[in-house]
């Protein structure tokens, strides 16, 4: 589809020294190896569904790098080609985990990728490759799997060499590129009671409106739904789990925001033997870590956060969303 894929390999090879290509293979070949021994942990789902609850539950663990001063969502596999630009506003969280130190060594390293994916641009290959008829071409000539591991791998340093935990709610949308990427990777999937994931989105778009934003703005449009179209993304990624389940059953768990809340030691030590790290049930900053300055209950063992359905829900929003619970396979409490 795209003439010049075969001409970008062969314009690589005479471009790069057979040194630097030499040295580029060994890299790729270790970024591949480290890959293989790694069991990185990614939390996804919708958005508002307890993922960073559980995020920084699983990263005060002492086995994972630690992020209890910040809930960073990197959307690395959702725009993988923002790791091959130069440090800006879109990028930032996929900063925060390479750490300024390895940001230079990091870009010096994927130098080959840049060059591949501009010729490739210039050819007129797309960068999204999510939803496209193309996907699987895109992934390949993109080398994305393997810009990705050369990411996470330079993060993996910074963080001090610990398991990698990382959350992006979205990333439930490339799930397969990620066990691809990492084939021992772990997929902690988060559920919540539809209801309340309305409520919840309702109330946080409220309260941006009420500190100064337009109610146009984008930046919060992901919480302005209608709820027929949050019950269709619900079945979306209802269906999602399901085929994960299917075939990558021992590489994923669902953990419903309700069944964590009621019960956070039962469920965290589910959590934590899927996982295969010792069980140190439930948290709190008062536990030696950074406490998180925008969500206090982030800095709490988990616990119920209520949301008053009567104030973003109507009664015709009730009957649509009670009427769809029935249709959903998994567990969403």
């Amino acid at each position: 589809m795209y003439s010049t894929a075969t001409m970008v390999n062969t314009f690589l090879t005479s471009k790069i020294y057979s040194v630097e290509l030499m040295d580029f293979q060994l890299y790729k070949k270790m970024l591949g190896d480290w890959a293989k021994a790694q069991q990185p942990v990614f939390i996804m789902g919708p958005e508002r569904s307890g993922t960073s609850l559980l995020f920084q539950q699983v990263s005060n663990h002492p086995e994972f790098c630690d992020f209890s001063h910040a809930t960073v969502e990197t959307f690395c596999f959702i725009k993988p080609w923002l790791l091959l630009e130069p440090a800006g506003p879109e990028n930032y969280e996929m900063r925060v985990y390479l750490g300024q130190k390895n940001l230079k060594s990091f870009q010096e390293k994927i130098q080959p990728f840049i060059m591949r994916n501009k010729m490739l641009s210039e050819d007129g290959m797309p960068l999204q490759y999510l939803n496209h008829s193309d996907k699987k071409s895109i992934w390949f000539e993109r080398r994305f799997k393997h810009l990705l591991r050369s990411f996470f791998y330079h993060s993996w340093q910074n963080l001090g060499e610990k398991r990698l935990v990382e959350k992006t709610p979205a990333h439930i949308r490339c799930a397969e590129e990620i066990l691809a990427t990492f084939p021992n990777a772990k997929l902690l999937i988060c559920t919540r009671n539809p209801a309340e994931i309305i409520a919840s989105h309702r109330k946080r778009y409220k309260k941006e409106i009420e500190l100064g934003k337009e109610p146009d703005d984008k930046s919060i449009a992901w919480l302005n739904h209608s709820t027929n179209d949050y019950l269709k993304y619900f079945s979306s990624i209802d269906r999602k789990i399901t085929t994960l389940a299917e075939s990558h059953n021992d590489k994923l768990i669902v953990v419903p925001y309700g069944q964590l809340t009621d019960d956070p030691e039962l469920n965290l030590r589910k959590v934590f033997d899927f996982i295969g790290v010792k069980n140190i049930g439930a948290t709190t900053t008062s536990d030696g870590k950074a406490e998180q300055a925008w969500d206090p209950l982030l800095n709490q063992a988990p616990q119920k956060n209520l949301v008053d359905f009567s104030e973003q829900l109507s009664a015709e929003d009730l009957e649509l969303i009670n009427a769809h619970k029935s249709s959903l396979k998994n567990s969403w409490i």
